[in-house]
């Protein structure tokens, strides 16, 4: 007879303290978010292992083209596009387009990326002098690490891009030898075009914008992740051009003894600012929504009004505005800022200093509620129309089944409105709070990263900020390497949080739920 389970006791399964069913939703959260890391660092091995089968495969079929194929075909590996337009009119275009890319690919080689490339692995090593030899002094350019770095990424880039289409040269001569010796004819022209327009219209359409991706976004993102390996900092700009490959010493530093004390903390107010911008957005915005929103509310297109207005005037102009309205003068005999003026003014309420209070750039638990504060004013319509567009469309026999059923006003926000907001805003909120990690405007135009203590530690500086404050303001010790190493690191926290966040959301997991 089969040994009977042991029965879970009642208790254990409903009447658990609040507490502890918090602490166990906590618990199997994390557990959820390390199982997902555990099974990401387990497939990088298999992820990699397949990429290097697909290598394979590609130089395989190269082979296995290379050896069935004609003389026609065989050539097409040294012309390309020859294996196309040797065979007839028919596929003139496609083998010339062919040849052209060959064509541009060896001139950028030969006078534009290759000269660089060769430079690559030391990063330039003539030096930029004076020539008194002639009658007059002329300046000899010499190597500019920078120019080499960015020119040689871009020839790699192109290279892996010949290669591709090198590869789709093979296929296409191979193709056609094939189509004539089983006695079909070629694709014309127009054909062709109908292709692009119809079954491969998504390549056509997508081959302008990744291109433009590439050169735009890849390209300086590339380039900027290799600074990070480089001592490339004031020194090197703008006279002196030359700098070298360092390795890990730049990470080295920003995890050491100089900078780790200031890069963790720095760290920490960046997760909490992120946070709190977020969710105090979301969660009052969702309320004013739901407020508006109401049937016994009058004049909806009104309250609309008056905030969709902070939407339309630019961040810079608001920031700017705040900033002046909570200033403060330290050296002032009369108070300074709208806001000191009216609390002494208007409600007779004196401060210590002459200058009433400094809200910005005083105490640092001050300042950092202050930017809280304003970015909640900020930020607050963009949540609620986004959530007012929600509650539209929220079906009303959901809300009748529910009051039937006895439900009140706080059990049917629970239960039918909050799910389904925080559905369709989940992958919202996570682009949300990884724009707030790098939310540069709200900080530096209203403390610039200040209050600044002993240090140079930034009460509420950023990591983006800081970037900017180690790069850009002060180009006399800029440290250009140390900013790519930050944000490196700002890249890598974001991309993780967002990656876990989402993966553990309701809108990735129950897509069709709401559907």
């Amino acid at each position: 007879m089969a040994k009977s389970k042991q029965a879970i006791p009642t208790w254990k399964l409903y009447n658990r303290p609040w507490y502890l069913k918090l602490l166990f939703g906590i618990g199997n959260y994390f557990k959820g978010v390390g199982l997902m890391i555990w099974g990401v660092i387990k497939a990088i091995p298999f992820k990699i292992w397949a990429l290097l089968l697909a290598i394979g495969h590609c130089f395989q079929g190269l082979w296995n083209r290379f050896v069935k194929g004609d003389w026609r075909t065989k050539m097409s590996y040294l012309i390309m596009g020859f294996g196309n337009f040797s065979r007839g009119p028919k596929q003139f275009l496609v083998g010339f387009l062919y040849l052209a890319v060959e064509a541009v690919y060896v001139l950028i080689l030969i006078f534009g990326g290759g000269p660089y490339l060769l430079k690559f692995g030391s990063l330039g090593t003539k030096v930029e002098y004076m020539d008194y030899s002639g009658d007059f002094p002329v300046k000899v350019d010499g190597d500019n690490s920078l120019k080499i770095l960015i020119f040689s990424v871009f020839t790699i880039m192109l290279t892996i891009f010949f290669v591709v289409m090198y590869i789709s040269n093979t296929k296409s001569a191979y193709k056609a030898q094939q189509t004539v010796a089983a006695g079909k004819p070629l694709s014309t022209f127009k054909q062709q075009i109908n292709y692009a327009l119809n079954d491969g219209y998504h390549t056509t359409i997508l081959a302008l914008p990744i291109f433009g991706v590439l050169i735009i976004t890849v390209l300086p993102l590339i380039s900027n992740i290799l600074i990070a390996f480089t001592n490339y900092n004031y020194l090197h700009k703008p006279t002196a051009s030359l700098f070298t490959w360092t390795g890990f010493d730049a990470f080295g530093e920003m995890f050491g003894q100089e900078f780790g004390s200031l890069l963790w903390r720095t760290l920490g107010w960046t997760l909490i600012w992120a946070f709190f911008a977020t969710f105090t957005n979301f969660f009052f915005g969702m309320f004013l929504a739901m407020m508006i929103n109401k049937k016994s509310i009058k004049m909806k297109v009104f309250w609309r009004t008056c905030f969709v207005i902070v939407i339309a005037v630019p961040d810079f102009v608001t920031l700017m505005l705040m900033s002046q309205f909570f200033s403060f003068g330290a050296n002032t005999a009369t108070y300074t800022g709208a806001f000191n003026h009216i609390i002494h003014e208007w409600f007779h309420i004196k401060t210590e200093n002459a200058g009433g209070v400094n809200w910005l750039g005083g105490e640092i638990w001050m300042a950092r509620m202050m930017v809280i504060i304003i970015n909640l004013w900020r930020g607050m319509p963009f949540t609620m129309l986004a959530t007012m567009g929600i509650l539209m469309n929220i079906p009303a026999e959901m809300y009748e089944s529910s009051r039937i059923d006895g439900a009140g006003p706080v059990r049917r926000f629970i239960s039918i409105t909050f799910p389904y907001i925080m559905f369709v805003m989940g992958p919202q909120l996570i682009t949300t709070f990884t724009g707030n990690i790098n939310n540069f405007n709200v900080i530096f135009f209203l403390t610039g990263g200040g209050p600044f203590k002993m240090g140079g530690y930034g009460g509420t500086q950023l990591l983006i900020t800081w970037l900017y404050k180690i790069t850009m303001q002060d180009t006399s010790s800029a440290r250009y390497n140390i900013g790519s190493v930050i944000g490196i690191f700002t890249f890598i926290i974001s991309a993780v949080l967002a990656l876990i966040v989402f993966n553990s959301s309701k809108s990735n997991k129950q897509e069709d739920t709401f559907q």
